[in-house]
Protein backbone atom coordinates (compact mmCIF):
# COMPACT_ATOMS: atom_id res chain seq x y z
CA UNK A 1 0.00 0.00 0.00
CA UNK A 2 1.14 3.49 -0.69
CA UNK A 3 2.09 5.44 2.38
CA UNK A 4 1.31 9.06 1.63
CA UNK A 5 0.21 11.37 4.42
CA UNK A 6 -0.59 15.04 4.56
CA UNK A 7 -2.57 17.35 6.79
CA UNK A 8 -4.22 20.73 7.06
CA UNK A 9 -4.24 21.94 10.65
CA UNK A 10 -6.48 24.86 11.57
CA UNK A 11 -6.56 26.42 15.02
CA UNK A 12 -9.87 28.22 14.51
CA UNK A 13 -11.57 26.25 17.29
CA UNK A 14 -8.88 27.05 19.83
CA UNK A 15 -10.14 29.55 22.36
CA UNK A 16 -8.59 30.84 25.52
CA UNK A 17 -11.82 31.40 27.47
CA UNK A 18 -10.23 33.25 30.38
CA UNK A 19 -9.12 36.85 30.23
CA UNK A 20 -8.33 37.15 33.93
CA UNK A 21 -4.98 36.50 35.55
CA UNK A 22 -4.17 32.93 36.63
CA UNK A 23 -5.39 33.14 40.22
CA UNK A 24 -7.35 30.52 42.14
CA UNK A 25 -10.47 32.66 42.02
CA UNK A 26 -10.35 33.54 38.32
CA UNK A 27 -9.56 30.13 36.90
CA UNK A 28 -12.63 28.60 38.63
CA UNK A 29 -15.18 31.02 37.16
CA UNK A 30 -16.16 29.16 34.00
CA UNK A 31 -15.28 26.42 31.58
CA UNK A 32 -12.73 26.75 28.80
CA UNK A 33 -13.22 25.16 25.40
CA UNK A 34 -10.83 24.08 22.70
CA UNK A 35 -11.08 21.95 19.60
CA UNK A 36 -9.26 20.85 16.51
CA UNK A 37 -10.57 19.95 13.05
CA UNK A 38 -8.95 16.99 11.31
CA UNK A 39 -8.20 16.58 7.62
CA UNK A 40 -5.86 13.69 6.96
CA UNK A 41 -4.93 11.00 4.44
CA UNK A 42 -3.15 7.68 4.71
CA UNK A 43 -2.88 4.50 2.69
CA UNK A 44 -5.10 2.47 5.03
CA UNK A 45 -8.14 4.74 5.37
CA UNK A 46 -7.82 7.23 2.51
CA UNK A 47 -9.08 10.73 3.34
CA UNK A 48 -10.08 11.26 6.98
CA UNK A 49 -12.36 14.13 8.02
CA UNK A 50 -13.34 14.76 11.62
CA UNK A 51 -13.12 16.98 14.68
CA UNK A 52 -12.32 16.81 18.40
CA UNK A 53 -13.67 19.25 20.97
CA UNK A 54 -12.99 19.45 24.70
CA UNK A 55 -14.10 21.46 27.72
CA UNK A 56 -12.06 22.01 30.88
CA UNK A 57 -13.88 22.91 34.08
CA UNK A 58 -13.97 22.49 37.86
CA UNK A 59 -16.58 20.23 39.45
CA UNK A 60 -16.61 22.48 42.52
CA UNK A 61 -15.47 26.06 41.99
CA UNK A 62 -14.46 26.37 45.63
CA UNK A 63 -12.14 23.36 45.36
CA UNK A 64 -8.72 24.95 44.71
CA UNK A 65 -6.77 21.68 45.03
CA UNK A 66 -8.36 19.42 42.41
CA UNK A 67 -7.05 19.79 38.85
CA UNK A 68 -9.44 20.93 36.15
CA UNK A 69 -11.75 18.17 34.94
CA UNK A 70 -12.33 17.56 31.26
CA UNK A 71 -15.07 16.34 28.94
CA UNK A 72 -14.90 15.82 25.22
CA UNK A 73 -16.48 14.56 22.06
CA UNK A 74 -14.85 13.36 18.87
CA UNK A 75 -15.85 11.83 15.59
CA UNK A 76 -14.90 11.31 12.00
CA UNK A 77 -15.52 9.68 8.64
CA UNK A 78 -13.02 8.18 6.20
CA UNK A 79 -12.81 7.53 2.49
CA UNK A 80 -13.01 3.75 3.02
CA UNK A 81 -16.35 4.27 4.83
CA UNK A 82 -15.10 3.89 8.36
CA UNK A 83 -16.80 6.14 10.92
CA UNK A 84 -16.58 6.65 14.64
CA UNK A 85 -17.86 8.81 17.47
CA UNK A 86 -16.96 8.92 21.15
CA UNK A 87 -17.70 10.77 24.37
CA UNK A 88 -15.47 10.88 27.42
CA UNK A 89 -14.90 12.68 30.68
CA UNK A 90 -12.29 12.68 33.43
CA UNK A 91 -13.39 14.19 36.73
CA UNK A 92 -11.24 15.34 39.65
CA UNK A 93 -13.06 16.32 42.82
CA UNK A 94 -13.14 16.41 46.64
CA UNK A 95 -9.68 18.03 46.75
CA UNK A 96 -8.36 15.41 44.31
CA UNK A 97 -9.29 12.51 46.60
CA UNK A 98 -11.45 11.03 43.83
CA UNK A 99 -10.77 10.56 40.13
CA UNK A 100 -13.50 9.21 37.86
CA UNK A 101 -13.13 8.36 34.17
CA UNK A 102 -16.02 7.49 31.87
CA UNK A 103 -16.13 6.91 28.12
CA UNK A 104 -18.47 5.54 25.47
CA UNK A 105 -18.03 5.01 21.76
CA UNK A 106 -19.60 3.53 18.67
CA UNK A 107 -18.30 3.07 15.15
CA UNK A 108 -17.42 0.90 12.20
CA UNK A 109 -13.76 0.44 11.33
CA UNK A 110 -12.75 -0.95 7.93
CA UNK A 111 -9.14 -1.90 8.41
CA UNK A 112 -6.64 -4.69 7.71
CA UNK A 113 -4.44 -7.27 9.35
CA UNK A 114 -1.38 -9.14 8.13
CA UNK A 115 -1.59 -12.84 7.30
CA UNK A 116 1.80 -14.38 7.89
CA UNK A 117 3.76 -16.22 5.23
CA UNK A 118 3.27 -19.95 4.72
CA UNK A 119 4.40 -22.52 2.14
CA UNK A 120 2.31 -20.89 -0.61
CA UNK A 121 2.78 -17.13 -0.09
CA UNK A 122 5.04 -14.51 1.44
CA UNK A 123 2.37 -12.99 3.62
CA UNK A 124 -0.06 -10.20 2.75
CA UNK A 125 -2.63 -7.79 4.14
CA UNK A 126 -6.26 -8.90 4.43
CA UNK A 127 -9.18 -6.50 4.90
CA UNK A 128 -11.85 -6.71 7.56
CA UNK A 129 -14.72 -4.60 8.86
CA UNK A 130 -15.61 -4.35 12.53
CA UNK A 131 -18.60 -2.66 14.16
CA UNK A 132 -17.73 -1.82 17.76
CA UNK A 133 -19.44 -0.23 20.73
CA UNK A 134 -18.09 0.19 24.25
CA UNK A 135 -18.72 1.73 27.67
CA UNK A 136 -15.94 2.23 30.22
CA UNK A 137 -16.07 3.46 33.82
CA UNK A 138 -13.25 3.77 36.36
CA UNK A 139 -13.15 5.19 39.88
CA UNK A 140 -9.96 5.84 41.88
CA UNK A 141 -9.68 6.90 45.53
CA UNK A 142 -6.59 8.47 47.05
CA UNK A 143 -4.88 6.01 49.40
CA UNK A 144 -2.04 8.16 50.70
CA UNK A 145 0.09 10.91 49.17
CA UNK A 146 0.43 10.32 45.40
CA UNK A 147 -1.05 6.78 45.55
CA UNK A 148 -4.53 5.90 44.28
CA UNK A 149 -6.46 2.66 43.95
CA UNK A 150 -9.85 1.65 42.59
CA UNK A 151 -12.06 -0.41 40.33
CA UNK A 152 -13.03 -0.33 36.67
CA UNK A 153 -15.65 -1.96 34.48
CA UNK A 154 -15.86 -2.27 30.70
CA UNK A 155 -18.60 -3.42 28.31
CA UNK A 156 -17.56 -4.00 24.70
CA UNK A 157 -19.26 -5.68 21.77
CA UNK A 158 -17.72 -6.21 18.33
CA UNK A 159 -19.00 -7.74 15.09
CA UNK A 160 -16.16 -8.47 12.67
CA UNK A 161 -16.35 -9.70 9.07
CA UNK A 162 -13.26 -10.81 7.12
CA UNK A 163 -13.13 -10.09 3.37
CA UNK A 164 -10.74 -12.96 2.68
CA UNK A 165 -13.11 -15.38 4.43
CA UNK A 166 -16.65 -14.22 3.53
CA UNK A 167 -18.29 -16.99 5.56
CA UNK A 168 -16.29 -16.11 8.67
CA UNK A 169 -17.92 -13.74 11.15
CA UNK A 170 -16.65 -13.04 14.65
CA UNK A 171 -19.18 -11.82 17.21
CA UNK A 172 -17.60 -11.10 20.58
CA UNK A 173 -18.81 -9.62 23.86
CA UNK A 174 -15.85 -8.70 26.06
CA UNK A 175 -17.24 -7.45 29.35
CA UNK A 176 -14.83 -7.17 32.22
CA UNK A 177 -14.15 -5.92 35.72
CA UNK A 178 -10.82 -5.19 37.34
CA UNK A 179 -8.66 -3.10 39.57
CA UNK A 180 -6.14 -0.32 39.12
CA UNK A 181 -3.26 1.19 41.10
CA UNK A 182 -1.84 4.63 40.33
CA UNK A 183 1.10 6.76 41.43
CA UNK A 184 0.90 10.38 40.32
CA UNK A 185 3.58 12.86 41.42
CA UNK A 186 3.37 15.14 38.35
CA UNK A 187 3.56 18.86 39.01
CA UNK A 188 0.66 19.41 36.57
CA UNK A 189 -1.95 17.00 35.21
CA UNK A 190 -1.86 18.60 31.77
CA UNK A 191 1.53 19.08 30.10
CA UNK A 192 3.67 18.21 33.17
CA UNK A 193 7.31 19.25 33.46
CA UNK A 194 8.47 16.97 36.30
CA UNK A 195 7.39 13.93 38.28
CA UNK A 196 6.21 10.35 37.75
CA UNK A 197 2.96 8.89 36.44
CA UNK A 198 2.72 5.11 36.93
CA UNK A 199 -0.35 2.94 36.36
CA UNK A 200 -1.05 -0.81 36.63
CA UNK A 201 -4.44 -2.23 35.61
CA UNK A 202 -5.78 -5.77 35.65
CA UNK A 203 -9.02 -6.56 33.80
CA UNK A 204 -10.82 -9.92 33.74
CA UNK A 205 -13.58 -10.63 31.21
CA UNK A 206 -16.03 -12.80 33.11
CA UNK A 207 -19.11 -14.81 32.19
CA UNK A 208 -21.35 -13.29 34.89
CA UNK A 209 -21.03 -9.89 33.16
CA UNK A 210 -22.13 -11.45 29.86
CA UNK A 211 -18.69 -11.91 28.34
CA UNK A 212 -18.49 -14.83 25.91
CA UNK A 213 -14.74 -14.42 25.53
CA UNK A 214 -13.09 -15.34 28.82
CA UNK A 215 -9.62 -13.81 29.10
CA UNK A 216 -7.69 -11.30 31.17
CA UNK A 217 -5.36 -8.42 30.40
CA UNK A 218 -2.63 -6.44 32.16
CA UNK A 219 -1.92 -2.84 31.19
CA UNK A 220 1.10 -1.11 32.72
CA UNK A 221 2.95 2.11 31.96
CA UNK A 222 5.54 4.40 33.53
CA UNK A 223 5.87 8.04 32.48
CA UNK A 224 8.77 10.20 33.68
CA UNK A 225 9.00 13.98 33.18
CA UNK A 226 12.21 15.97 33.65
CA UNK A 227 12.59 19.72 33.21
CA UNK A 228 15.84 20.57 31.40
CA UNK A 229 15.52 24.37 31.46
CA UNK A 230 12.79 27.03 31.45
CA UNK A 231 11.79 26.16 27.87
CA UNK A 232 12.50 22.43 27.57
CA UNK A 233 11.16 19.19 29.05
CA UNK A 234 12.25 15.60 28.47
CA UNK A 235 9.38 13.08 28.73
CA UNK A 236 9.87 9.28 28.65
CA UNK A 237 7.42 6.37 28.66
CA UNK A 238 7.53 2.59 29.00
CA UNK A 239 4.33 0.62 28.40
CA UNK A 240 3.16 -2.96 28.07
CA UNK A 241 -0.07 -4.76 27.26
CA UNK A 242 -0.39 -8.48 27.92
CA UNK A 243 -3.43 -10.59 27.08
CA UNK A 244 -3.81 -13.78 29.11
CA UNK A 245 -5.83 -16.76 27.93
CA UNK A 246 -7.82 -17.04 24.69
CA UNK A 247 -7.63 -13.44 23.54
CA UNK A 248 -10.08 -12.75 20.66
CA UNK A 249 -8.99 -10.97 17.48
CA UNK A 250 -10.93 -7.82 18.45
CA UNK A 251 -9.01 -7.52 21.76
CA UNK A 252 -5.52 -7.94 20.36
CA UNK A 253 -3.35 -4.83 20.30
CA UNK A 254 -1.84 -3.36 17.17
CA UNK A 255 1.49 -1.57 17.46
CA UNK A 256 0.91 2.18 17.30
CA UNK A 257 -1.19 4.88 18.92
CA UNK A 258 -0.05 6.51 22.15
CA UNK A 259 2.68 3.94 22.87
CA UNK A 260 4.64 4.46 19.66
CA UNK A 261 3.91 6.76 16.76
CA UNK A 262 4.66 5.88 13.13
CA UNK A 263 2.52 2.73 12.80
CA UNK A 264 -0.95 2.96 11.26
CA UNK A 265 -1.35 -0.02 8.88
CA UNK A 266 -2.09 -2.67 11.53
CA UNK A 267 0.60 -5.06 10.34
CA UNK A 268 2.09 -5.74 13.76
CA UNK A 269 -0.40 -6.93 16.38
CA UNK A 270 -0.60 -9.57 19.04
CA UNK A 271 -1.51 -10.57 22.58
CA UNK A 272 1.57 -8.78 23.91
CA UNK A 273 2.86 -5.36 22.90
CA UNK A 274 5.80 -3.62 24.60
CA UNK A 275 7.05 -0.12 23.82
CA UNK A 276 9.47 2.52 25.07
CA UNK A 277 9.78 6.11 23.85
CA UNK A 278 11.21 9.48 24.73
CA UNK A 279 10.20 12.97 23.64
CA UNK A 280 11.90 16.37 23.77
CA UNK A 281 9.45 19.26 24.21
CA UNK A 282 10.61 22.78 23.39
CA UNK A 283 8.71 26.05 23.79
CA UNK A 284 10.53 28.10 21.16
CA UNK A 285 8.34 31.24 20.86
CA UNK A 286 5.56 32.55 23.10
CA UNK A 287 2.60 30.14 22.66
CA UNK A 288 4.37 28.01 20.05
CA UNK A 289 6.33 24.84 20.71
CA UNK A 290 7.84 21.82 18.98
CA UNK A 291 8.52 18.20 19.90
CA UNK A 292 10.91 15.53 18.64
CA UNK A 293 10.47 11.90 19.64
CA UNK A 294 11.76 8.40 19.08
CA UNK A 295 10.76 4.98 20.31
CA UNK A 296 10.95 1.20 19.94
CA UNK A 297 8.18 -1.42 20.14
CA UNK A 298 8.01 -5.21 20.23
CA UNK A 299 5.29 -7.74 19.46
CA UNK A 300 5.07 -11.30 18.17
CA UNK A 301 2.68 -11.30 15.21
CA UNK A 302 4.29 -11.29 12.73
CA UNK A 303 7.51 -12.09 14.62
CA UNK A 304 9.78 -9.05 14.62
CA UNK A 305 12.81 -7.57 16.22
CA UNK A 306 12.47 -4.01 17.52
CA UNK A 307 10.07 -1.76 15.61
CA UNK A 308 11.51 1.76 15.58
CA UNK A 309 9.52 4.96 15.31
CA UNK A 310 10.52 8.62 15.24
CA UNK A 311 9.09 11.99 14.30
CA UNK A 312 8.49 15.65 15.01
CA UNK A 313 5.49 17.80 15.91
CA UNK A 314 4.21 21.33 16.36
CA UNK A 315 2.30 22.70 19.38
CA UNK A 316 0.14 25.73 20.04
CA UNK A 317 -0.83 26.79 23.58
CA UNK A 318 -4.60 26.98 23.15
CA UNK A 319 -5.56 27.45 26.82
CA UNK A 320 -2.92 29.40 28.67
CA UNK A 321 -4.57 29.16 32.10
CA UNK A 322 -4.34 25.35 32.23
CA UNK A 323 -1.35 25.00 29.89
CA UNK A 324 -3.34 22.98 27.30
CA UNK A 325 -1.67 22.43 23.94
CA UNK A 326 -3.15 21.40 20.63
CA UNK A 327 -0.99 20.20 17.77
CA UNK A 328 -0.05 17.63 15.19
CA UNK A 329 2.74 15.02 14.99
CA UNK A 330 4.26 13.35 11.92
CA UNK A 331 6.09 10.06 12.48
CA UNK A 332 7.84 7.34 10.49
CA UNK A 333 7.99 3.65 11.45
CA UNK A 334 9.20 0.47 9.76
CA UNK A 335 7.66 0.64 6.25
CA UNK A 336 4.88 2.79 7.70
CA UNK A 337 4.09 6.32 8.85
CA UNK A 338 1.46 8.23 10.75
CA UNK A 339 -0.06 11.65 11.34
CA UNK A 340 -1.61 12.49 14.71
CA UNK A 341 -3.86 15.37 15.72
CA UNK A 342 -4.10 15.95 19.43
CA UNK A 343 -5.42 17.99 22.29
CA UNK A 344 -2.90 17.66 25.15
CA UNK A 345 0.42 15.87 24.79
CA UNK A 346 0.95 12.32 23.55
CA UNK A 347 1.57 11.16 27.13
Amino acid sequence: MSKVSFTILVFLFAKDSWTQSDTSASRHKRAAFTGIPILNYNGSYGFILGANAMAFFHVNRRDTISPASQAGIGGGYTENRSWFTSLFTQLYFNEDRWRVTAAAGFGKINFQYFEEADDTNDGSFADYGSVNRFIFLSGLRKIKGPFYGGLLVKFQHSHTEFDAHPDSTLEVASNGIGGSLLLDSRDKIYNPSKGWFISATFLSNVAWLGSDSLFSSIRFFVNKYLRINTRSVLASRFSLYTGLGRVPFSSQRAVGGKDIRGYTDGKYRGNQVYAVQTEYRWNFYRRWGAVAFTGLAFTGNPPSSGLPGAGIGIRFLALRTHNINIGVDAAIGKDDNGLYFRINEAF
